[in-house]
């Protein structure tokens, strides 16, 4: 069926990082999507956004929607301590990453750990003799 209505809201931060993603530095970039509070512009800020933009929640809430945000956006800077858009503006792009590199890492993380895994490494490793000495070597609460 046809969606009826104002669309959902941006999987966040998803719709941030999308755009951090794809946005070279001497851009401007405006940020959209799912923003309904100070802290969802505040995200779109810290992975660049020169700009938020707000319309479907003026739509569903109203234009105080917009006043309530620069409000909690001034409790964002006020909290952290800072001065002006300008101080936090892309200062989370430095923990920002692709899914690829997510990926590689996860692997990476893995080998190590299976690669210091005590105890047997398959059931053609087991003894008769030393059963009791290879299940405790494998049990993590000792």
């Amino acid at each position: 069926p046809a969606h009826a209505g104002p669309p959902p809201a941006a999987p966040s931060p998803i719709a941030p990082t999308a755009g951090a993603a794809s946005s070279p530095a001497p851009r401007s970039l405006s940020g959209m999507g799912g923003i309904e509070t100070g802290f969802h512009a505040a995200e779109f800020i810290l992975l660049g956004s020169n700009t938020v933009q707000v319309c479907t929640g003026v739509m569903v809430h109203g234009y105080p929607l917009v006043q309530n945000l620069c409000a909690e956006l001034q409790q964002f800077m006020a909290k952290h301590e800072f001065e002006s858009v300008e101080d936090f503006r892309g200062l989370s792009l430095g923990y920002f990453t692709t899914h690829t590199d997510l990926v590689h890492r996860q692997r990476e993380a893995l080998d190590k750990k299976k690669a210091a895994r005590v105890g047997i490494a398959s059931d053609d490793k087991w003894t008769g003799d030393g059963f009791v000495e290879e299940s405790e070597s494998m049990v993590s609460n000792q």
